[in-house]
Formats: C-alpha cells, structure tokens, sequence
C-alpha cells in the first residue's frame, strides 16, 4: 500500500481531536467515486462510478474498495492541464492543486531539473522545456544566468541548443520569437533539429510576424495571439491545414495590455479577435495561463486561480464552455502528446477534479473544486488540518490549499 505524504501526522491529529474528515489518510489502493457525472470528452453522463485502483483509471467493479468517495451527484473531471506557465518555485504547485490543475507545463524555467526537481507524490506533476532559444538583446536573454547556448545567433548555434535541450532532458524545445530574431533559417533548423529527434517546438509569438515566422518555419505549438493585429483568414488556414495546436494564453496578452496602458482595442480586436477567428474555423486551442513571478515580464498570472479566468476569457471570445474544457483536457493532452493523461478512460492516470455544479452551463464552475485526484492521491482544496501541539496547544498548519 501506497501513503500519503502526511500519514505520519495522522495519529498526532487523533490524539488533538482533529476531525477525522480533515486528516489526510493512507492512500488505499482501490478506490470508488460514487454518484457522479462522468466527463465524457463532450458533456457529462447520467451517475455513475469511476473505480481507481492504485493510480490508475480502471474499468472493475467496486467490490473490495477501501475507500468510497460519494460523490453526491457532482461532475467528475478529468485534471486540469495548465499549457503555458514558468513554475520557477515548487511551492507554486500547491496553488495549482488546489484549483484543479493535476498538470503544470513548464516554458521556459531553467535548468531542466529545477522543473522535475518538484515532481512528487500528491503533487501537481509537471513537464518543461528549459531555457528558450532566442538572441542576445532581448528580455529575457537579459535575465541573470541566462545560459548562453540558448543564444541563437546561426543555425550551427540551434542545433547545438536542440541537442542541449534533450539532453538535460527537456520535454518539448522553445524558442522565444522579437524583432531581434533569430531569423527565419535559424528557426527552421531549430524545427528540422527537434523534429528530426521527435521533439515538438513551442514558440513564443506576440505579434503577426512572429506568426508568420513559426508558420514558416513549421513550428508545432504557438503560444500567446497577436497584439498589434488579429491574425488573417491567410494565416489562420495555415493553422488548420498544418493542425496546429494554439495556447493563446488570454490571461496574460489582457495583463499586458491593462499594466502597459495599451489601448484595450489591442486585447479586443488582436488577440482575442484572434481567437474568435481561429476557434469558427476549426483551431484547436489549448489552456494555458503563462502564470509567473519573473520582474523580467510585463505581468504575472497568478498560479492556478488564473486558469479559471483563463477559461473564461476563452469563452468571451467565443468557444463554448465545452471546447474550453476540451482545451483544459484532451486537446492540451494531445497537443503535447501527453497520452496518459486528458479523459477519464480505463488505463489513464488516475488525475481527476470532481466540481460540485455543471461547468457546462457555467464556466465558473469550473472553480467549484470538491475534491482533486493525483495518480490516485485524494487531496481536498481549503480542508486545513490545525494539529494543537499537546504540549503548549499552539496552532500548527501543516497541510492546505496553500501547501506546507
């Protein structure tokens, strides 16, 4: 049998006269949510059960389960994935727990190993791409440390920044696009280098040119909409024909706009016309928040709450609640080949939010957390458990929705 990271505390609670519903219990091995609508890919189903047997989805039968979670007739989920965010603390994890995400992909936090250095049991898991290509000059090659082999200068420079970027075991490669560079063949090896190796290429795109450079270049995954001017029926065919995934990340280009006093017609007619544009024919969009703490950016989406407003401003631009959940699920799944995870099917993880109302008929529901699931890990956003210390009946927080 598998334990929960606060097991240890369990009988100390006990003895204070901490409510047994707060106390983090033994993770048990077969588990069964009872009484809930099932995520289908589309909408919900009528009641049912879902059955977890370690950290796994499975299709058996709710004899022998060790634990039964009743789930009172709320809609079941499956976790979060949050596309586009820079988790440069581990502790930011625990934020993205409490509000659903059971994944955090990293785009651009460097090392590597600082990103998968967090992974860890009842843990919002996590994936990354290391420091971004890019040039000299630009802002965030102006960040301290910034290793200089994601300088980009030619393109025996990209594929030396490729192999580096496997080997330190990055997920996908990105590459941050300006004005400054890199050009379009310096880009296009970075493409043909990642490709080559089966690596997809993210790239960072904030204005119609850089669109139009990723296109080129055939870049897998834009993040960010245009600011200047919404992309074109043009620009927009080449995402469909190519199918193309998008992480407009709505959040952060609204951010901007509003801290750099641009004028909100930028937000309105750009980037969110963008995405009013792209969804009608057919783009499938991914949910990503670009959530940070860096003093090198023009914004900082705060973790995990963000997600939900991300999911609302998507819907403002005209994607139903539906394909904004799809976008938070399946489609993010597939866009980064994260095939394990993304629907609620027999011999998927076992990542799962159970919400108490319909985000189908309201999107805010979508914050409406009961209960989330991490490989199996039950964890219960707001539930603190306060241990007295017998010994002096001091307060001690040891386990919440803000973490340790």
């Amino acid at each position: 049998m598998r334990y929960s990271t606060i097991t240890i505390f369990a009988t100390i609670a006990a003895a204070c006269g901490v409510p047994a519903h707060l106390v983090e219990k033994d993770i048990p091995s077969k588990t069964a949510i009872t009484n809930v609508h099932v995520w289908n890919g589309a909408g919900f189903s009528a009641p049912s059960t879902v059955v977890i047997i370690d950290s796994i989805i499975t299709n058996a039968n709710t004899a022998d389960a060790e634990t039964t979670v009743d789930g009172r007739g709320g809609y079941l989920m499956p976790g979060y994935i949050d596309s586009h965010c820079h988790v440069t603390s581990c502790s930011y994890l625990t934020a993205m727990r409490a509000n659903g995400i059971t994944t955090a992909l990293d785009m651009g936090t460097f090392p590597v190993s600082a990103v998968t250095a967090c992974r860890a049991e009842g843990v919002t898991d996590i994936y990354g791409t290391g420091a971004a290509g890019t040039v000299n000059g630009t802002a965030i090659s102006k960040i301290p440390g910034f290793p200089q082999d994601s300088f980009l200068a030619s393109p025996e420079a990209a594929r030396t920044f490729v192999a580096n970027r496997i080997q330190e075991g990055a997920s996908w490669i990105k590459v941050f696009l300006d004005p400054l560079g890199p050009d379009e063949e310096t880009l296009s090896t970075v493409v043909a280098a990642a490709h080559a190796a089966g690596i997809k290429v993210v790239t960072h795109a904030t204005s119609y040119a850089d669109y139009s450079e990723a296109q080129t270049a055939g870049a897998d995954i834009p993040c960010h909409v245009p600011l200047d001017k919404p992309l074109d029926a043009a620009s927009i065919q080449n995402l469909t024909s190519a199918h193309r995934h998008v992480v407009p990340t709505l959040i952060m280009m609204q951010s901007i706009v509003n801290n750099t006093r641009t004028p909100y017609i930028a937000y309105t007619a750009a980037a969110e016309g963008s995405v009013t544009a792209m969804n009608a024919a057919g783009v499938s969009i991914a949910v990503g928040t670009d959530a940070n703490t860096s003093p090198y950016v023009p914004a900082n989406p705060p973790f995990g709450t963000s997600f939900h407003a991300e999911l609302a401003l998507l819907v403002a631009a005209g994607l139903t609640p539906t394909q904004a959940l799809q976008g938070a699920t399946s489609v993010a799944a597939h866009a980064f080949g994260l095939y394990d995870r993304g629907s609620i099917s027999p011999g998927l993880r076992a990542d799962l939010v159970l919400l108490s109302a319909d985000p189908t008929v309201n999107i805010a529901n979508s914050k409406s957390i009961e209960y989330v699931w991490l490989a199996g890990v039950q964890f219960t956003p707001g539930a603190y458990l306060e241990v007295l210390l017998c010994f002096n009946r001091k307060p001690v927080r040891l386990y919440g929705e803000n973490g340790w």
